[in-house]
């Protein structure tokens, strides 16, 4: 299977902007709380990341199944190498949060989190916090595992099928969904949260996974202007995402598909149908490669290396002499350091032991398991 280096790159923006809006995010508080001064670098909402993450994920999810598609047993194959993939560092950090939670509860800062609350977190079901009414898991990040998952789950029902029906049939449902959520407006936190319009951001990353897999391709001067496109609409913020203050949740909705996915969109198309973008090359290439191999590491695991950069710089008494932007550098350099390590010490390993125990018979890996394994979400 041809490797799409630009994809990996991709990965690792998406999973910069992230880290950066969070350590801005951290800057923010630490400065509201020291009644200090902190101005954020506003470009575009760099919590689009995570939008590009999904049109990513719905693009590889049909990109790497192609050996698959139609094939028996596929659901199982599929959903096992995702279950791989996601679950173990998942549940490492879950279990993590589980442990600060116990200790902000020993402090009397919150309740323990009840059981039901426990299990939904390990379990990828949207639950509403009780300490502040939001659908998020005991690792606040993992609100996007929660769509993520669902988004598998009809993807490997419908992986069966040969692609195009595949990607059909998984639209159909999604879009479903959405017209029902819309139309219905369900009280069900459950309900309420599958069929938000943000899932439409699978649907197009699989419609351009399709056009990819038809022979798609652009010259660089189409590629430059869709670019350019996607960019402008992005720092648009139509839906006012970078307006959200510091402690606030972003809202999800159609404004958020407009605003932030669909550019998002526009400029992974952009990059993944240009010609070069198989061999893209260089140091800075290889670099971000790195990350992008890490970036569902770092995603998972960059609010650690926030929370100990910032308690460190705070001990050192520097926001008063040299201000928060060396701060955030700090933060996103260890959450960098953090995620490869992590990365290459657990998530590798771990993976490759889970697919060689699942997959492997007499030594010999199941046919369908030969696809590359995309990294990342």
């Amino acid at each position: 299977m041809i490797q799409i280096g630009a994809i990996q790159i991709l990965r690792a923006i998406a999973a910069l902007m992230v880290v950066l809006s969070h350590a801005q995010n951290d800057a923010s508080v630490t400065a509201l709380k020291s009644q200090e001064h902190f101005t954020r670098l506003v470009l575009v909402p760099w919590d689009a990341g995570v939008d590009l993450f999904f049109v990513i994920s719905g693009f590889i999810m049909v990109y790497s199944s192609q050996r698959l598609f139609a094939t028996p047993g596929a659901s199982g194959a599929f959903m096992s190498r995702r279950l791989i993939r996601i679950v173990p560092l998942y549940w490492l950090i879950t279990a993590i949060a589980l442990v600060f939670s116990a200790y902000a509860a020993w402090l009397g800062k919150h309740a323990f989190p009840n059981i039901s609350e426990i299990l939904a977190s390990f379990g990828f079901i949207p639950f509403v916090r009780p300490e502040d009414g939001q659908p998020r898991p005991l690792a606040s990040q993992g609100w996007t595992l929660n769509y993520e998952m669902f988004f598998y789950v009809i993807f490997a029902l419908a992986v069966r099928f040969r692609r195009s029906v595949a990607v059909a049939a998984t639209s159909f449902v999604l879009v479903s969904m959405i017209v029902a959520g819309a139309l219905a407006k369900p009280s069900t936190t459950v309900l309420a949260y599958w069929s938000d319009p943000i899932v439409f951001e699978f649907i197009l990353g699989m419609l351009i996974a399709l056009l990819w897999r038809s022979g798609l391709r652009l010259d660089f001067k189409y590629t430059l202007p869709l670019l350019l496109i996607g960019l402008a609409l992005l720092a648009l913020d139509m839906d006012h995402m970078t307006s959200v203050g510091a402690q606030g949740v972003d809202k999800n909705g159609f404004g958020r598909l407009f605003g932030a996915g669909f550019p998002m969109a526009v400029i992974f198309a952009a990059v993944v149908l240009w010609t070069a973008s198989t061999s893209i090359s260089g140091r800075i290439a290889s670099f971000l490669a790195l990350i992008g191999d890490a970036s569902y590491a770092l995603y998972l695991f960059h609010p650690l290396a926030i929370i100990f950069a910032r308690k460190c710089y705070l001990a050192l008494g520097l926001t008063k002499s040299i201000g928060f932007w060396p701060l955030i550098a700090a933060e996103i350099l260890l959450a960098l350091g953090l995620g490869v390590a992590i990365h290459a010490l657990i998530e590798k390993p771990v993976t490759v032991a889970l697919r060689q125990r699942l997959f492997d018979r007499n030594g010999k890996s199941d046919q369908r398991d030969r696809v590359a394994e995309p990294q990342g979400f």
